[in-house]
């Protein structure tokens, strides 16, 4: 992954709101399409908690203030590179859907770059921007861990 840009705080808020979103409307959509037995709470679960992470960023950009129109264009291209850039579709073409197991992976390396990507917005933040970031970046790794646990569950029944 590449080191992202420098960016005011309310940019990285932006940013990190847009990522968010993103992540929102794919598992929104995915459950239109992938909604069955236990592929259906998998993305529940995945959705509730993507959503509580984008309220928290909304609770912040009131916070840090609005980015322009023009940047608002550049920072949305940035959010779409780091978070299920290729959608819906792209999901769907690396497998993400095949299985609860293949989507628990999928999520997981999507958890995983969100963490790189806060933690590398705290480290050029500072005061409650740069904790706020910090925190989040925390709760992506312990969402992280979590997804970790129930990849493991499943492979075991599976492998088991």
């Amino acid at each position: 992954m590449t080191h992202p840009r420098k960016l005011s705080p309310a940019q990285a808020v932006y940013v990190a709101m847009r990522m968010e979103q993103r992540a929102v409307q794919l598992y929104e959509r995915a459950l239109l399409v992938f909604a069955q037995g236990r592929m259906k709470a998998v993305l529940e679960d995945l959705l509730r908690e993507e959503r509580a992470h984008l309220q928290g960023f909304e609770r912040l950009a009131r916070l840090e203030g609005e980015v322009s129109a023009q940047d608002a264009l550049l920072l949305d291209g940035e959010a779409a590179q780091v978070l299920f850039s290729g959608g819906l579709t792209g999901a769907t073409r690396e497998g993400a859907f095949d299985s609860p197991l293949s989507l628990l992976r999928y999520a997981a390396d999507e958890e995983e770059r969100a963490a790189q990507r806060y933690t590398a917005f705290a480290q050029d933040a500072s005061g409650d921007t740069r904790e706020t970031f910090l925190l989040i970046a925390r709760q992506e790794r312990r969402h992280l861990e979590r997804l970790l646990g129930q990849i493991y569950l499943l492979t075991e029944e599976r492998d088991g």
